[in-house]
């Protein structure tokens, strides 16, 4: 018998990962797992795809609680009409889509799946009577299991779209992950590209994910006056840049406890380097074999960044980088999505680790 889930994501996941969960649930069809996306947004502004291959919907989640029950029947309405009335588990991908996610799982009586990335999505989990977490690494997983207990956490990585590896003689891109954070750190890292009067470790452009915030105008006003304009370039949606953020030589996230994010991952399996800050929680990531990072201290010294990116040439490093994001490729972490869902829904009470 199918399965069949709803992953309901939130703003930011719709904005950064909205390909690679259609991704994933084509992949989850493959092992007869039937799951629909719902996308937070005004159902009146996007298209309906409940008919696609994937089917998808847009469903308000960011209601205040006293008209939330409304909109979860309005939901399972639309559900409905997409032939997902008798739903099995939903699974809630991104924390401001927790509490809508939860109480569609309440009104169905079905098991809720929240998907966490960073340490504080997994602090912002509420305990459920029916919840399973499912961490992006082994850390976040420990982490949750010390707040909602350990036989009903796991750990699955990102799921990340095959992509084309280009030669690596074309890449000269550097990416700079966003939305800036803290402002320091970022003036701290453009200094740091800036030092001298090519990009350090063979850097010929930036592309760097940056929003109408007034924070994101410090930065721009920043790059504005090292002179960089002309070598960079901004953007504010990732998802639909995959393409060319794959190709880039670097990925850097300056901030430190941001969610790990499918586009760093598909960007590794082509042979990017990822640059960050050191992060007990995130044990996917070995830096010196695979990664770059930085202690907190450092990330506020031009230099740091600057060495930091030059060492990204280190011979054996992207490679590594090639090696150990495989293990996200959807192709490979479809299946075992498909095994936590199972044993969920018609597992019995033996710890869930041990059935995936």
């Amino acid at each position: 018998m199918t399965l069949r889930t709803a992953f309901i994501l939130d703003r930011t996941r719709v904005h950064q990962e909205r390909s690679a969960f259609a991704r994933l649930a084509v992949g989850l069809a493959t092992e007869g797992v039937r799951a629909l996306l719902a996308l937070d947004g005004d159902p009146r502004d996007e298209p309906d795809d409940r008919d696609a291959p994937t089917p998808m919907i847009t469903i308000p989640t960011r209601v205040p609680f006293w008209i939330r029950e409304r909109a979860v029947h309005s939901v399972l309405d639309t559900l409905t009409e997409a032939g997902m009335d008798e739903l099995d588990v939903v699974v809630s991908a991104g924390p401001a889509s927790a509490p809508f996610a939860a109480r569609l799982a309440d009104q169905l009586e079905i098991p809720l799946v929240v998907e966490a990335r960073s340490r504080s999505e997994v602090m912002a989990i509420s305990r459920h009577p029916r919840l399973t977490v499912v961490t992006a690494t082994e850390g976040l997983r420990d982490l949750a299991a010390s707040r909602v207990g350990d036989d009903r956490c796991t750990h699955l990585p990102i799921p990340v779209p095959r992509t084309f590896r280009s030669p690596p003689a074309s890449r000269g891109l550097g990416v700079i992950l966003g939305p800036a954070g803290n402002a320091g750190v970022w003036t701290a890292l453009i200094d740091g590209l800036a030092s001298s009067e090519a990009f350090p470790g063979g850097l010929e452009h930036l592309a760097i994910e940056l929003s109408e915030r007034s924070i994101d105008g410090k930065i721009w006003s920043h790059l504005r006056r090292r002179n960089l304009l002309s070598r960079v370039t901004a953007f504010d949606d990732a998802d639909r840049l995959r393409g060319l953020l794959a190709e880039a030589a670097v990925v850097i996230t300056p901030d430190a406890d941001r969610p790990i994010r499918s586009i760093e991952r598909q960007a590794m399996y082509g042979g990017a380097v990822p640059i960050g800050v050191t992060d007990p929680n995130r044990t996917d990531l070995q830096p010196g074999v695979d990664a770059v990072l930085l202690d907190g201290a450092d990330t506020r010294r031009a230099a740091a960044w600057h060495e930091a990116v030059e060492s990204s040439r280190r011979p054996g490093l992207a490679e590594a980088c090639r090696l150990t994001s495989g293990e996200s490729l959807v192709s490979r972490v479809a299946p075992r999505w498909a095994r936590v869902l199972e044993t969920i829904v018609h597992g019995d009470s033996t710890h869930i680790d041990s059935q995936i």
